[in-house]
């Protein structure tokens, strides 16, 4: 079953039940399926392919224009930026943060390729939770491992993020230059031309 791993708390019987009770829906490569900031009223399953989970947040960009009379100024244009912050495959769910605290969407979600889902309506799963106190139970302790399990993989990546070095975080580029700065100048052959100059030092 696509997500078995997912709602490892509930039985076959229960996980085949609310499986059954979704829809089927199909995405093509780039399609948005949910909207940051949008009301969701459910929970996707993904069944095949796998979809790309984006944060977006305001931006001010800043270009320096020419006036007609040869002065300069800078003028601002807000936008948006947008970070990917993972990506999910067969079996993973999302659109679970919405269902749990009825609030809008935290991040914008797309497909990578073609993508099949199930969706599953809230209120369909809020009746099956309601008629059975022990299934409603198992059900959010297997959403509270799913947000776990995520925390702690933001939290790993957070860590790795980190430059170890002062350059680390600079471009490629940049980083040449800091390497070559840090060089000590060549000797110049006795008799010969001036030795030459480090890339990137000017003097």
């Amino acid at each position: 079953m696509a997500f078995d791993g997912t709602f490892r708390k509930l039985s076959i019987t229960e996980r085949e039940a609310l499986l059954a009770s979704g829809t089927r829906r199909t995405f093509k490569a780039g399609q948005v399926i949910i909207r940051q900031g949008s009301q969701l009223v459910g929970i996707y399953v993904v069944i095949a392919g796998e979809v790309r989970v984006e944060h977006g947040f305001p931006v001010v960009r800043q270009v320096v224009v020419k006036k007609a009379d040869g002065t300069q100024a800078v003028e601002k244009t807000p936008g948006r930026l947008s970070v990917e912050v993972t990506r999910l495959g067969r079996g993973a769910i999302f659109g679970d943060m919405s269902f749990i605290d009825d609030s809008p969407t935290s991040a914008s979600v797309s497909a990578i390729g073609d993508v099949e889902t199930v969706f599953i309506d809230g209120g369909k799963v809020h009746t099956m939770l309601d008629r059975d106190p022990s299934f409603a139970a198992r059900f959010y302790h297997s959403l509270a491992v799913v947000l776990s399990e995520r925390l702690r993989e933001a939290n790993k990546r957070a860590r790795g993020g980190r430059p170890r070095s002062a350059g680390a975080s600079l471009p490629a580029w940049a980083r040449g230059r800091v390497k070559a700065a840090g060089k000590p100048p060549a000797k110049a052959k006795t008799g010969g031309a001036a030795a030459p100059q480090a890339p990137g030092v000017q003097r």
